[in-house]
């Protein structure tokens, strides 16, 4: 699955700690010369790109970011969303693609920020907390699924700590809501008996309403306060809530992959297995058409089989399995590792 949608230990730091990696704002992709200003160039710059990736069109969002990097070589925002674009790419294939290039852009931001901040008034200085906020995040985000989690932990707070610093200079700028508000939330959502014994405070109820007033007021981030709601709501087991606002984001990226995993995943929980069925098919579809990530593919074939055993449909059922050892043979060995169990349960259904 994407990066917001992994259910281990290290994954769920990242849900934890991360800013979305794929975070859609509905906006045109324009040419960025007929902009005006270098302020209204990176806010349709970041829109536009955010928009690709959350239609999973990473190649376009590399070319967009590569332009803004050639003409605003100083700007901070270029960098960043070339590395997430990069970060997203890696996260749907499952695969550290791109190392290199990850740090030298995410080391890129921090200098840059660190050097404006000598000189920015008060505006401009939350700006930059927000982007060297972003990049902690996405630094542990890439910690988190292929380095260390002690790592990833630390950027997080990093991340925390930016945010902080950006609202002492704008407590206007709500788009630093959006990052307190993920951070809050999961860190209370995940820590188990630390919030019981007192050790981790209770920050649900704050996490929640930094991540609505992003949703209602922030200018760059307010959808994806929204996406982020969604998986909220499916932590929760609030899968009404999860699927309706999942639905209406469909509406404006309907080709969405990242859209349909949550959405296949709380129809499911909610035993609409009908239409979890119609969404893992889809998602499936995509992953033969363009093999290579396993991960995913299992993850598919495993959740379409039981949606066609909760629906009785016993050649379905069979079809899959037969998928399943057609391509079990060129899985990585790592990958039949992380999928042990899931692989080990259709093997024993296909033995029955």
């Amino acid at each position: 699955m994407n990066f917001t949608s992994v259910f281990s230990f290290s994954a769920v730091i990242w849900q934890l700690l991360a800013v979305n990696v794929l975070v859609p704002v509905p906006a045109p992709v324009i040419e960025i010369d007929s902009l005006s200003t270098p302020e209204n160039k990176t806010a349709i710059f970041v829109q536009s790109v955010q928009q690709l990736l959350f239609n999973d069109s990473y190649q376009d969002a590399n070319k967009i970011c590569d332009l803004f990097i050639r003409q605003s070589q100083s700007e901070p925002a270029g960098y960043l969303f070339k590395a997430a674009t990069l970060l997203g790419e890696m996260g749907d294939a499952e695969e550290n693609l791109y190392l290199e290039e990850f740090r030298k852009l995410v080391d890129t931001v921090f200098k840059l920020c660190q050097l404006q901040l000598e000189t920015a008034d008060s505006q401009q200085a939350a700006v930059l907390y927000l982007w060297q906020g972003h990049a902690h995040v996405y630094k542990s985000l890439w910690e988190s699924k292929f380095g260390s989690i002690v790592s990833a932990i630390r950027h997080g707070f990093e991340a925390k700590g930016s945010y902080h610093n950006g609202l002492k200079y704008d407590s206007t700028l709500y788009d630093l809501y959006f990052g307190l508000g993920n951070y809050h939330y999961w860190k209370t959502s995940k820590a188990g008996f630390l919030k019981t014994i007192g050790i981790v405070s209770d920050d649900i109820d704050k996490g929640l309403a930094e991540l609505k007033l992003a949703r209602d007021s922030a200018s760059l981030f307010s959808e994806a306060a929204a996406n982020a709601m969604i998986w909220i709501w499916l932590d929760r087991q609030e899968y009404d809530s999860a699927i309706s606002l999942a639905q209406q984001m469909l509406v404006n990226y309907p080709d969405s992959r990242t859209i349909r995993w949550p959405l296949a995943a709380a129809s499911f929980k909610n035993n609409d297995y009908e239409t979890a069925l119609t969404f893992y098919a889809e998602l499936t579809e995509h992953y033969f058409a363009e093999p290579g990530n396993f991960y995913n593919l299992i993850e598919c074939c495993y959740y379409l089989y039981q949606c066609c055993q909760k629906l009785g449909r016993d050649e379905e059922k069979e079809k899959i399995l037969k998928k399943v050892s057609q391509f079990r043979s060129e899985i990585p060995s790592k990958i039949k590792k992380r999928q042990r169990s899931k692989l080990s349960y259709l093997r024993r259904e296909l033995n029955r």
